[in-house]
């Protein structure tokens, strides 16, 4: 393994308050910043937020803040709280690469994925158009539903129900305008009839009057003040469907949304949080379809492994035809921890070349097939990294 991947609030804020007093380069712009003020949010995210300066302005929106300390090249991985400040960015994850004289490195060349195999993509929107909602389907939905409800609501929303729907059955003006835009929609408060339209949410200017107004006297009927329509998509990037929150109460019943909408704890690691679910939903669906099963390689070494266990990188050497595969393919592979196998299922997210014209790949894993499997992964993953970041 060539690279750590951080992930765990507490060690991203603890790398980060150690480079206060370091320049970083973005890696595409190469523009020079410093960084400051570093502090973890209570959001359903757990960010850690930073604050950069720079004696120039603004290039680009950085993404990538680079280092190389004594023994290892660091790399921080950030995008803008939201939209309107741009010295503000949280940061998602490190990566920390030990370099060629790093004692460290050889302590973690020797790890090894086993049994790597991949299916044929499911086409969902062919599949949910002619067959509907399968039973399959209804108790990915039903599981789904009940997930999310319980998961906003220990994050302090306050949720009447949580309903999973497909566009390919819709009627109303309002879903076939948001499945023409494929864009998320939000109705803070429907007795004050405020809605919110930044960051490219469907405005309801572009329906009627008349027709906001009783969409709107229906929602208040039914004992609903706010709702959120976050849409959902294919891994070919088609638009399928979406996840529909209703809350009794204004702003989703959470007062930070209510107060500060654009804040570090608002809307912003929301929809992080709902577009990080709306992946694994698919994955499900998908995962639920794949056939035809292919072994790839029956070995391979693991190039870096994220902190929560949720993320890796292998190296395919060259004619392993991995990269005649399709992104988002479902996938998957066996490691060894504590001398007992397990086996891992996600999809290809990522594929470029490596070195003597091999292939890096870049995975993301959402199940395994022992119930503790994935717990297991992290506490090994947080065990690897370990000293390298103390």
């Amino acid at each position: 393994m060539k690279k750590y991947r951080l992930t765990d609030q507490r060690t991203l804020l603890g790398i980060v308050s150690k480079l206060t007093a370091t320049v970083l380069q973005e890696r595409d712009s190469k523009q020079k910043f410093t960084l400051q003020n570093p502090v973890a949010v209570n959001d359903i995210m757990k960010s850690v937020h930073i604050t950069i300066t720079t004696t120039e302005p603004l290039l680009s929106k950085p993404k990538s803040l680079i280092c190389v300390l004594k023994e290892n090249r660091v790399e921080l991985r950030v995008k803008p709280v939201n939209p309107y400040q741009d010295d503000l960015l949280q940061v998602y994850e490190i990566l920390i690469e030990p370099l060629e004289r790093s004692a460290k490195r050889a302590n973690i060349e020797d790890i090894s994925a086993y049994e790597f195999k991949m299916a044929q993509t499911a086409d969902l929107g062919t599949v949910i158009s002619i067959y509907g909602k399968t039973s399959i389907i209804n108790q990915t939905l039903n599981q789904w539903q009940v997930h999310l409800e319980q998961t906003l609501t220990n994050y302090g929303y306050f949720i009447k129900k949580v309903q999973i729907g497909f566009y390919y059955a819709v009627d109303t003006q309002l879903m076939e305008a948001l499945a023409a835009s494929k864009a998320p929609y939000y109705v803070r408060d429907a007795n004050r009839r405020i809605f919110y339209t930044d960051r490219s949410f469907f405005s309801p200017k572009k329906l009627s009057e008349i027709y906001v107004r009783s969409y709107l006297d229906s929602l208040l009927l039914n004992n609903a003040k706010s709702t959120l329509i976050f849409p959902f998509f294919s891994n070919g990037k088609v638009l399928l469907g979406y996840f529909e929150i209703i809350s009794n109460l204004p702003d989703l019943g959470n007062p930070i949304l209510q107060s500060n909408i654009e804040g570090p704890e608002g809307i912003g690691p929301l929809l992080t949080f709902l577009e990080q679910k709306a992946e694994e939903f698919v994955f499900q669906l998908e995962f639920a379809y794949a056939k035809d099963w292919e072994t790839i390689i029956r070995t391979t070494p693991v190039r870096d492994i994220s902190q929560d266990g949720r993320g890796i990188g292998m190296t395919f050497p060259a004619g392993s035809n991995i990269e005649t595969k399709t992104l988002g393919s479902p996938v998957s592979f066996q490691m060894v921890i504590n001398s007992s196998p397990y086996t891992f299922y996600g999809s290809l997210r990522s594929m470029k070349k490596g070195e003597s014209d091999s292939i890096n790949i870049g995975l993301q894993i959402f199940q395994c097939d022992k119930p503790e499997g994935m717990s297991y992964l992290s506490s090994y993953a947080s065990n690897l990294i370990g000293e390298a970041v103390s």
